[in-house]
């Protein structure tokens, strides 16, 4: 739907229902079965590479793959917030709902309470997706929600009282509307450095890289060298192991010692966020980076440089402790004491070094508690006192 044809619709619909007096009047008569239209308030930005809101392309396609523009279509990708204006609801809600099919059962589930309810008329109520938690401050969505059909739910409830003699009830009524398709998540990359000279075998981990039937949402892996974006250079191949996987071999080339690449994921749902900078109409505040805020990158080790003392991460394990807290079991070498550990570049404070190397005064296994939930999942480094930091270790388990 073109912008010119959305804010005609809008004039209308809001003229018979709102400041038309006697389209008011009739408005009252609207069944609550009967939502017109669901209109999101501009403007809704995506990163770029990804399609505009509204647009055909932004489109969830149907079973014979046939994509039909709607309002809403594409605001899976939007940066941030998201304000809906729901018209023709015909009742006054306390709450709205949006539940997305995260599993492709046909069925909706993981239901987003929307925020900032305001009921304009009868036959008007605005509500904002805002951005999930501190740990996804970009978007509005949880990371199982790949977009598609959702199903957007307004309640009211009724308490018992002197004007209600059946008792407590809700009334609901629900529409369904298109989030679009979301384009491709990247978390992190591992390692997040290296020997340049050398073919360097990248893991990916983030978040809709398959399709429900398991086809491969993935056309491309890529990195850009964040001081000069016109040097663009191609994985020479990868391979997309699950929707939240993605293996890609990179062959940077001695040329490239020293710079660092942004590392991107593109596909037939656009191209996966990872910003320098803020589009036009982004609202302030909005985090640069991928939807968590953090830009991800890799780095090119710069032509001889050492890598003495450094730490070695072989493996990472989120544990529970008999009482039912969280812990990070953290398996390595050359770990000394005192070494700094941090998660998603947080340092975190409650370390144990265990399994001690007599001949070496280094440790095996440092254990870290405290904290954990809000920093996973992320990327794990050590760094011993001195020393340069130890290759990232890419932790996709989190508390949930």
């Amino acid at each position: 739907m073109s912008r010119p044809a959305l804010r005609a619709l809008i004039a209308i619909v809001f003229s018979l229902l709102i400041f038309n007096s006697a389209g008011a009047a009739r408005a009252q008569e609207i069944k609550p079965e009967q939502i017109l239209i669901v209109i999101p308030s501009n403007p809704v930005v995506v990163a770029p590479g990804q399609p505009a809101v509204g647009t055909q392309a932004a489109a969830t396609p149907d079973s014979l793959g046939v994509r039909t523009a709607s309002p809403t279509a594409g605001i899976i990708n939007a940066l941030c917030s998201v304000t809906l204006n729901i018209v023709g609801c015909g009742f006054d809600p306390d709450t709205v709902t949006l539940s997305c099919d995260t599993n492709s059962d046909g069925v909706p589930d993981n239901p987003i309470k929307l925020q900032n309810l305001m009921i304009v008329s009868h036959n008007l109520v605005s509500a904002t997706l805002v951005p999930v938690s501190d740990q996804l401050p970009g978007t509005a969505f949880p990371l199982s929600c790949c977009g598609g059909i959702a199903t957007l739910t307004l309640s009211r409830t009724f308490n018992a009282g002197d004007d209600n003699i059946f008792g407590p009830f809700t009334q609901t009524v629900s529409c369904s509307i298109d989030l679009g398709p979301r384009a491709p998540v990247v978390i992190s990359a591992s390692p997040a450095a290296g020997d340049c000279a050398s073919p360097q075998d990248i893991v990916i981990p983030g978040a809709c890289f398959a399709a429900a039937d398991g086809s491969s949402n993935v056309t491309s892996v890529f990195a850009v060298d964040r001081a000069n974006p016109s040097n663009v250079i191609q994985s020479t191949r990868f391979a997309v192991l699950s929707s939240n996987l993605i293996d890609a071999l990179f062959n940077f080339s001695g040329a490239s010692a020293g710079k660092t690449f942004l590392i991107y994921v593109g596909g037939r749902n656009g191209v996966s966020r990872n910003l320098v900078a803020l589009p036009p109409g982004a609202a302030a505040g909005c985090p640069l980076g991928n939807e968590q805020g953090i830009q991800v990158t890799f780095q090119c080790r710069s032509a001889g440089a050492p890598a003495l003392d450094v730490a070695a991460i072989e493996s990472c394990s989120l544990d529970r402790t008999a009482s039912g807290s969280y812990v990070l079991n953290i398996t390595g070498s050359n770990i000394k004491l005192d070494a700094a550990i941090k998660i998603n570049g947080v340092a975190v404070k409650k370390v144990k070094f265990k399994q001690i190397d007599l001949g070496t005064s280094t440790y095996r296994t440092v254990q870290v508690k405290g904290g954990l939930c809000g920093l996973l999942p992320g990327l794990v480094v050590i760094t011993n006192p001195g020393a340069s930091p130890s290759e990232p270790y890419s932790l996709a388990a989190s508390c949930e």
